[in-house]
């Protein structure tokens, strides 16, 4: 809860979309907007959210997340992307994406000192790609089986 004033309360959430960006704690805000002659009517605070790539160092890669303008200027004012993420606390992240992105970093920089390259770090410690459930797979049928059920006949392939 946020006190603006003597006439605004604000009740701030974290949407379940700041957890698959870096939105640096910010969320929607919930509250009222009080006319002068005292009528009070609901309303809501957006963040503001642009989609950005940043190039991180450490992972020698471009990424790409949805970012608040908050989290942008935390990143300038941090020395980089790399820096913001890998030296702000876990708490203030505040978003599962971020936290998942500072434990790959910590382990591509311990695999850099152990004097691993990067084709190697890539195959052993980037998450590997999801299968995607709905991709066709072409079935190679070997074997034909042949029965009779209720009267009719009936042919599995396998």
């Amino acid at each position: 809860m946020v006190q603006l004033g003597l006439r605004f309360i604000l009740f701030k959430t974290i949407p379940k979309r700041a957890h698959a960006g870096i939105y640096a704690g910010k969320g929607i805000m919930f509250g009222h907007v009080e006319t002068f002659s005292g009528k009070k009517s609901k309303r809501s605070w957006k963040p503001n959210v642009h989609r950005k790539k940043y190039y991180s160092e450490v992972l020698e890669k471009t990424v790409t997340y949805n970012f608040t303008t908050h989290a942008m200027r935390w990143i300038d004012k941090a020395g980089g992307f790399d820096n913001y993420i890998l030296n702000t606390k876990d708490s203030k992240l505040h978003s599962k994406a971020a936290i998942d992105l500072k434990k790959l970093m910590t382990k591509v920089i311990k695999s850099k000192e152990e004097g691993m390259e990067m084709d190697e770090i890539r195959e052993k410690v980037f998450p590997k790609p999801k299968v995607n459930c709905h991709t066709y797979i072409p079935r190679n049928y070997t074997d034909r089986f042949y029965f009779d059920w209720r009267g009719r006949k009936q042919i599995v392939y396998c």
